[in-house]
């Protein structure tokens, strides 16, 4: 079911124009004869007139229907699937396209910057449906997803790759399923299960999912700019327990790529490629050939210090916008002395770097380089938001999780790239949140990955 809030079907908008103009030419005939408001006037029977084939939306043909479904594709999955739903002879027009389609991996049916909004399901809507924000755009719809459903409980999910596509894990065969969120089409891929130490069954067993399984980021990797379903891989990269996997729909297992106690603070993919970053370079995932199994690459050293003893962090950045202006970034988080306050010798520094693939470097930024966004950064995400979608949402401005340690002990929620400049958060209810919630709270929970909205009302 594709919804999108407050907008009426096309028979709606309708059939509310045609009561409009009846209304019109009511008013109008009566005002041409004041003093007979009245008057019961008798009606003359008007012959039905009979709709002209030509003039019909409906019955147009596969061509001209087909072509109109191809240039919404074009525009964006979103467009095509509400030119699919206006009626049913569009929609079986725009059937042959889904027909041709690549199933779940096609390029042309990803989710590109539309997230879940909450984990939780809508109050008052059914377990099962939830809510999608396009942070490009502004624009919210609804869909219904039963693998999400709390009642039936057979799928845990994992995460969202950078394309929108929802990792989920089948929590009684451990097998992982790619979603399309937007058009519900799968990927089936190998089972966890034979990867999986026997203490982290124990801690599965003891806790559940959600504390033995933690994922740092995942990913899409293409073995080619042309690849079809068999050439596209998932990459999942845990930090509990320390792994790094890939496999591709139709593989029998999963490949242990990377498996020591050496972590990875970030991971994403971009381009058609998956990236992981630790405290020295960032990583590319080579994926497999016929010759060796898929490695992992440094294509860029990182140029800032990241110290292990204490808190820096980094983390990839997939700077959004059109196919030719999305860039990788690279932030940088750490504590760092402050010598013109007496008073707090350390604070939190924040700074911005462009994963140059060509020097294979990253390249510091003045705030976050052009065209205008900001971030949105917690543990295990990092979300990029173009300036002016969101009234409330300031370019150049890292926006903090709820999960990082300075928002939750010292009330940072934003820092400006800028000049430094900082905003903290100022509590008012008794479960933690300033009312009302607006979007940047939406988001920092979002990219804080808590799993449940604890109180967080609708926008």
């Amino acid at each position: 079911m594709w919804t999108r809030p407050g907008l009426p079907s096309a028979e709606t908008r309708t059939s509310r124009g045609q009561k409009r103009a009846i209304v019109v030419t009511r008013l109008t005939n009566d005002s041409e004869t004041p003093g007979s408001w009245g008057t019961k006037r008798p009606r003359t029977r008007q012959p039905r007139r009979r709709p002209n084939p030509k003039c019909c939306w409906a019955s147009l043909t596969y061509g001209p229907a087909g072509l109109i479904a191809e240039r919404a594709l074009a525009n964006g999955v979103e467009d095509y699937l509400s030119f699919r739903a206006v009626c049913r002879e569009w929609r079986r027009s725009a059937k042959a396209i889904a027909v041709r389609a690549q199933g779940c991996l096609d390029r042309r049916f990803y989710p590109s910057r539309w997230i879940m909004l909450r984990d939780a399901a809508l109050p008052g809507s059914g377990s099962s449906r939830r809510r999608f924000l396009n942070v490009s755009t502004g624009e919210c719809v609804q869909t219904e997803l039963p693998e999400l459903d709390d009642a039936q409980g057979h799928h845990h999910l994992l995460g969202a790759t950078a394309e929108g596509l929802l990792a989920l894990l089948d929590t009684s065969t451990y097998a992982v399923r790619l979603l399309n969120p937007l058009t519900r089409q799968l990927a089936e891929l190998p089972s966890l299960y034979p990867l999986l130490p026997a203490k982290t069954l124990d801690d599965i067993a003891d806790d559940g999912l959600a504390g033995a399984l933690e994922v740092r980021g995942l990913g899409l990797a293409a073995a080619s700019d042309n690849a079809t379903d068999d050439d596209v891989a998932l990459a999942l990269c845990f930090i509990k327990p320390v792994m790094l996997v890939a496999a591709k729909p139709g593989d029998g297992s999963w490949t242990l790529v990377h498996g020591d106690e050496r972590w990875f603070y970030s991971a994403t993919s971009f381009a058609g490629r998956f990236y992981c970053a630790d405290g020295r370079s960032v990583m590319a995932l080579e994926p497999t050939t016929a010759d060796e199994p898929p490695r992992l690459v440094v294509v860029a050293k990182i140029t800032i210090r990241v110290s292990h003893i204490g808190n820096d962090t980094v983390h990839l950045v997939v700077k959004g916008g059109g196919a030719d202006e999305e860039e990788l970034l690279l932030l940088y988080r750490g504590q760092r002395p402050q010598e013109d306050d007496p008073y707090a010798r350390w604070r939190m520094k924040y700074v911005a770097f462009r994963v140059d693939l060509a020097t294979r470097e990253t390249v510091p930024l003045t705030g976050l380089g052009a065209g205008g966004i900001a971030v949105f950064l917690g543990e295990e995400r990092a979300l990029s938001v173009p300036h002016g979608v969101f009234p409330t949402i300031s370019a150049d401005t890292v926006y903090l999780g709820f999960d990082l340690f300075e928002r939750e002990y010292e009330k940072l929620c934003a820092y400006c790239l800028l000049d430094g400049t900082t905003e903290c958060s100022i509590f008012s209810s008794d479960d933690g949140w300033a009312r009302p919630c607006d979007i940047v709270d939406y988001l920092s929970w979002y990219v804080s990955g808590t799993g449940t909205c604890e109180g967080i009302e609708d926008i």
